[in-house]
């Protein structure tokens, strides 16, 4: 199983190597477009971090992400102890609170995008 599983990515390794150009012949954005005019030297990545985290809307969006992933990530980690602790026997019923945990998660993430479409009131 895992020599066919090797082959097959073996084979589309060497497709890539083969089929695939360095960069595209036309730039695929804007941004990379300003970024092929300008020469190297003008160009830092460093400078690009630096006014990335000057940007109070991307901070905003990291702060907020941080703070749902790590709660998230605790809740899931800790849930089956949690439950456990005041319920014994109950490994079952931890299973279907994390399992709804997630699917409200993902239902909550579909109707916000729907919902974001629709009325446009994204910052």
């Amino acid at each position: 199983m895992f020599f066919m599983t090797a082959g097959v990515a073996t084979a589309l390794f060497i497709l890539v190597v083969i089929v695939f150009k360095e960069k595209p012949p036309h730039p695929p954005s804007q941004a990379q477009a300003l970024i092929q005019s300008r020469p190297p030297e003008e160009y830092s990545y460093v400078q690009s971090i630096v006014r990335l985290l000057r940007n109070t809307n991307f901070m905003l969006l990291m702060v907020t992400y941080g703070l749902n992933t790590g709660c998230f990530y605790s809740l899931s980690t800790l849930l089956n102890r949690m439950v456990i602790q005041h319920y014994p026997g109950e490994e079952v019923n931890a299973g279907r609170i994390g399992l709804t945990i997630v699917l409200s998660g993902m239902a909550g993430a579909l109707i916000s995008g729907i919902w974001l479409d629709r009325t446009k009131t994204y910052k």
